[in-house]
C-alpha cells in the first residue's frame, strides 16, 4: 500500500495519539437481527423495487481498510467472510437476501420447489452479462454446479449445498437441481455460498484453483497486489442498478491501530475491525460514523483431539480455566456477547446450556482426574488482524491456562498461511489449539453446527477445525438438515448441542460484535444481515 509522504506522517502522528488517548462521548449504531425461520418451499416474491440513488458523489472512488489479505479469488474455494465480502462485489449468486434475511431473486428471477422438497427449478435472468461480455444462461450455471460437485476440485464448503444428486438444463434459461433428500436450507445455502463465474474460466482452470475473477457483479476485479491492496472498478454493463462510485480500493492493513490512524488521518474512508480501546473516542468525533453490529460469528478455540486434548475431561477443564466474562470486559471492552452454546443466541435452533463458569480450582481437579496434575504443553495458533483483538484474546487465554499448569506457546502468521495450516489433515497439524471464528451469513443452526461438528467436514475436506467425530451428533445434524418441520428441526439441534457442549471440542468463548467506522461524508453503504459484511454498491460521498 502507498501513502503520500505527508499522509504517512499524518497517519503516524495520529497513530501515536490513538495509542495514548481515549475519550468518552457520543452515540452508537446497533444492528440486530431476529432469527429467521426456514422458508416453506414456495414461489418467491417479485424482485423488490430499488430506490434511485443520489445523482452525484463528491468522490468517484473510496479507500477501505481491511485487516487481512485475500487467500484465494476462486469463487468455489471461499472460506473467509472478509475475502468473500470483497469478492461479492464482483461475483453474484442465484438468490440473495433482503434486510430481514428472506430469500429474494437475483441471478435467478424466480424459482419453484417440488412438494417433496427434492427438486428446485431456477429460471435464470435474461440479459445478464459477465465482465468479459459473455452471457449468463442455464448452461453456465450448470457448469458452476458441476465444478462445485467435482471431487477433484478443492471446494472447502462443498457440503453446504447439501445432498445434490444431479443438475440438468431444461432450456437455455431454466435449470433443475435434484436432491437425494430434502434439504431445508438449500435456497439459503445457494444465496450464501454459490458464487458464479463464466464457462470460459471453468474450462480454462478445470480442477485447478481459479485465479481470474470474471463475474456478473456491479464491480470488475482490476488489481491485486498481494499483501497491499485490491482494486475493483464499476462495471457499466451491469444488469441491475449501477454503482455510484467508479472504483473501490481495499487496503490491507493488518494492525487495528494503524487502520484507525489511517481513518483519522483521512487516508481511508472506511475501516473494518478497529481497536475497542478507541470506541468511545471515535464515537465522540463528528467527523466519523461508528457501527458496532452484533454479528453471526461465534468465537472459539478449537482443540485438536490428540494427546491430552483427546480426553473430554481435559477439554472441560480448559473451559473452566478461562474467564470469558473478564476477556469480554477487559480485552474487548464489551464488544461481545457471552454465549452458552456453540452458536450465537439469535440463531434458529439455539439452545442455552449450563455455563462453564470461571473456576480454576475445578479445572485443576479435572486435569488431575485425567492424569495431568502438573499440566502439559500446547502450541496455540491464532491470527492477527482477522478478528477483534484476536492477538490480545489469545494472550489472555494463554495467561489463564498458565494458572492451571498448562504451558502455552503462541503461534501466529499471515492470514493466507493461517488458512493453509488450518486446512491440513489431522496428522499434519503443527498446533494443538487454534483461535477461530465461525460466521455463517444465515442465522440458522445448520450453518453454525454442520460445518464445524459433522465428522465429514474435518479438514482437508471441510473446515471443522476441532476434527470432531461423534456418530450420534452426525445423525442429529443430518436429521436437522433434511427435516422441513421447524419444531422437529429445533429439537434435533437441541440434542446435538447438549452432546457437543458436554464433550467440549472447543473452548467456548462469545458471539462477536464489531467496531467499524467511516468518514461521516460516506453514505449509502450497507451492513449485511450477518452483521459483518459491508457492501458499497450504493455508496457515495456527500
Amino acid at each position: 500500500m502507498k501513502f503520500s509522504k505527508g499522509a504517512l506522517s499524518k497517519t503516524a502522528a495520529i497513530l501515536i495519539a490513538v495509542i495514548v488517548v481515549t475519550a468518552v462521548i457520543g452515540g452508537i449504531t446497533l444492528l440486530t437481527r431476529q432469527p429467521q425461520p426456514t422458508p416453506t418451499p414456495t414461489s418467491p416474491s417479485p424482485t423488490p423495487t430499488l430506490t434511485s440513488p443520489p445523482i452525484t458523489t463528491k468522490k468517484d472512488s473510496i479507500k477501505v481498510a481491511i485487516g487481512v489479505d485475500l487467500d484465494t479469488v476462486d469463487p468455489h474455494a471461499q472460506t473467509t467472510t472478509m475475502v468473500y465480502n470483497v469478492l461479492r462485489h464482483c461475483y453474484e449468486t442465484l438468490v440473495w437476501f433482503d434486510d430481514k434475511g428472506n430469500v429474494i431473486p437475483w441471478l435467478a428471477e424466480k424459482w419453484e420447489v417440488s412438494p417433496d422438497g427434492k427438486v428446485y427449478t431456477f429460471y435464470i435472468r435474461k440479459g445478464v452479462k459477465f465482465h468479459d461480455g459473455s452471457e449468463l444462461d442455464a448452461y453456465v450455471v450448470k457448469a458452476n454446479f458441476d465444478r462445485w460437485l467435482d471431487p477433484t476440485v478443492r471446494v472447502p464448503q462443498r457440503g453446504q449445498l447439501g445432498p445434490i444428486d444431479k443438475v440438468e438444463v431444461v432450456d437455455k434459461y431454466v435449470i433443475k437441481v435434484y436432491m437425494r433428500a430434502p434439504y431445508a436450507v438449500f435456497l439459503k445455502a445457494v444465496g450464501v455460498y454459490f458464487l458464479i463465474t463464466n464457462s470460459k474460466v471453468i474450462e480454462t482452470f478445470g480442477n485447478k484453483t481459479i485465479t481470474e475473477v470474471v463475474g456478473t457483479g456491479p464491480y470488475k476485479f482490476m488489481a491485486w497486489e498481494k499483501g497491499k491492496r485490491i482494486v475493483i472498478e464499476r462495471f457499466d454493463g451491469y444488469w441491475g442498478e449501477k454503482p455510484i462510485l467508479k472504483s473501490i480500493e481495499w487496503l490491507v492493513i493488518p494492525e487495528a491501530s494503524t487502520r484507525l490512524a489511517a481513518l483519522l488521518a483521512g487516508d481511508v474512508d472506511f475501516a473494518f475491525n478497529l481497536p475497542p480501546t478507541d470506541l468511545e473516542r471515535v464515537k465522540g468525533d463528528a467527523r466519523f460514523t461508528v457501527l458496532t453490529p452484533t454479528s453471526n460469528r461465534i468465537m472459539f478455540v478449537a482443540l485438536v483431539p490428540r494427546g491430552p486434548l483427546a480426553d473430554p475431561k481435559v477439554r472441560q477443564a480448559l473451559n473452566y480455566a478461562v474467564d470469558v466474562d473478564s476477556i469480554i470486559k477487559n480485552v474487548l471492552y464489551g464488544l461481545a456477547v457471552k454465549t452458552n452454546a456453540p452458536l450465537p443466541p439469535h440463531f434458529f435452533g439455539y439452545a442455552d446450556m449450563p455455563p462453564y463458569t470461571y473456576n480454576p480450582e475445578k479445572a485443576k481437579q479435572l486435569l488431575a482426574e485425567a492424569g495431568y496434575p502438573q499440566g502439559f504443553k500446547v502450541i496455540f495458533m491464532h491470527p492477527t488482524g482477522r478478528y477483534l483483538m484476536d492477538k490480545q484474546v489469545a494472550e489472555a487465554i494463554q495467561a489463564y491456562l498458565s494458572k492451571v499448569g498448562i504451558t502455552v506457546e503462541l503461534k501466529t502468521m499471515d492470514w493466507p498461511s493461517f488458512v493453509a495450516e488450518l486446512l491440513k489433515p489431522l496428522d499434519q497439524k503443527t498446533y494443538d489449539m487454534v483461535l477461530l471464528g465461525w460466521g455463517p451469513s444465515v442465522a440458522d443452526a445448520h450453518f453454525a453446527l454442520h460445518g464445524q461438528f459433522h465428522s465429514a467436514q474435518a479438514p482437508p475436506k471441510g473446515l471443522a477445525a476441532a476434527h470432531y467425530n461423534n456418530s450420534e451428533v452426525d445423525k442429529l445434524l443430518e436429521l436437522g438438515m433434511t427435516e422441513l418441520n421447524e419444531s422437529k428441526r429445533a429439537e434435533y439441534y437441541r440434542k446435538a448441542i447438549e452432546i457437543i457442549w458436554r464433550e467440549a471440542p472447543w473452548i467456548f468463548l462469545y458471539t462477536q460484535k464489531w467496531f467499524f467506522a467511516s468518514s461521516a461524508s460516506l453514505e449509502g453503504y450497507k451492513v449485511h444481515i450477518d452483521g459483518e459484511q459491508v457492501y458499497f454498491w450504493k455508496a457515495y460521498v456527500k
